[in-house]
């Protein structure tokens, strides 16, 4: 079997690459550059040249391949324009196509940082006025799902916060707000929060759905919950900094609107029965704020600290 991983450089990407790679299949990475192209080459993963933003070229690469892995990290909007070309070139049955999504598109609006009892299943309505991301992500999915109808074996997976391996989204931004200004930052009360999962869970989750799963369907992947303010405490013990909630306008003078709307000012709060009972899986990693006091976040912090390189010091991001 030959998988194209797309976004195998990437945070996400590179775990999803070395969990197909270790169940057997032949793995090539999609690389835009000499960089790329080296790291996946170091990773034991066959690089092939290509851009998404030249996806016409891309299509007429994808002939040989079984199954199409796509991680990578684009604007909604092209993200959509890419899935649907994918499709197009790609959606003859038999063949897979897996989809990291996520849980975003089930978040609702948390700008004083508080919490809310809404949690989603893979297949729960959602009755609530939908965030921007949702809109636009949820007819990306059905590209999908409507193509498992004609045949192709389509798996999507809504991953929440995503950890582990001192990488992130929201994590390392905690760390960023502790080197800008002295103080690790939430947002208002921090009680609002995603739900997480390890990286490693998600590359299996994903192998799994391959395996396994229902063609068409989503798959929940979550391994527990911890709010903000408990995230940014962690972020505090290692740092030695204090915590300081901020205002909806002072987060955003931080961090930029785009990110705190989807990625902070929000609950994203998921649960997985269908992947646990379809797919039989159960987490192997449960401790966030443990990985962050004593695990990869620490390691990664006193490795750039011993080195002299805190203050310049580049957190992976989900790629």
């Amino acid at each position: 079997m030959k998988t194209l991983v797309i976004g195998a450089t990437g945070y996400v990407g590179g775990r999803l690459a070395h969990a197909f790679k270790s169940a057997g299949s032949d793995v090539y990475g999609l690389a835009r550059s000499e960089k790329s192209t080296n790291a996946l080459s170091s990773a034991g993963i066959t690089p092939i040249e290509g851009d998404l933003t030249a996806i016409d070229r891309l299509k007429g690469q994808l002939e040989d391949f079984d199954t199409i892995a796509f991680a990578a990290t684009i604007p909604f909007e092209d993200e959509r324009q890419v899935i649907g070309e994918l499709i197009g070139s790609f959606g003859r049955p038999g063949r897979s196509f897996v989809f990291i999504s996520g849980s975003g598109v089930v978040s609702t609006p948390a700008r004083d940082g508080g919490w809310n009892d809404y949690t989603a299943a893979e297949d729960d309505p959602y009755p609530f006025e939908p965030l921007r991301n949702r809109a636009i992500r949820l007819t990306t999915e059905k590209l999908l799902s409507d193509a498992a109808a004609e045949g192709l074996r389509t798996f999507i997976i809504r991953p929440p916060l995503i950890w582990g391996h001192a990488g992130s989204i929201q994590v390392p931004q905690l760390f960023e707000s502790a080197r800008k200004t002295g103080t690790v930052c939430y947002l208002g009360q921090g009680l609002n929060l995603y739900s997480h999962v390890h990286v490693d869970d998600v590359a299996t989750v994903s192998r799994l759905a391959f395996e396994k799963g229902t063609p068409g369907s989503v798959y929940h992947v979550v391994a527990g919950e911890v709010n903000f303010r408990t995230i940014a405490e962690a972020v505090g013990e290692v740092t030695g900094c204090p915590t300081r909630s901020l205002t909806y306008d002072e987060a955003v003078e931080l961090w930029g609107a785009p990110w705190v709307d989807l990625g902070l000012a929000v609950n994203s709060r998921i649960r997985s029965p269908k992947t646990r009972s379809e797919l039989g899986w159960t987490p192997a990693h449960v401790d966030l704020v443990a990985d962050i006091r004593q695990g990869s976040y620490k390691k990664a912090y006193d490795d750039a600290k011993q080195s002299g390189t805190v203050q310049g010091y580049s957190w992976a991001a989900h790629g």
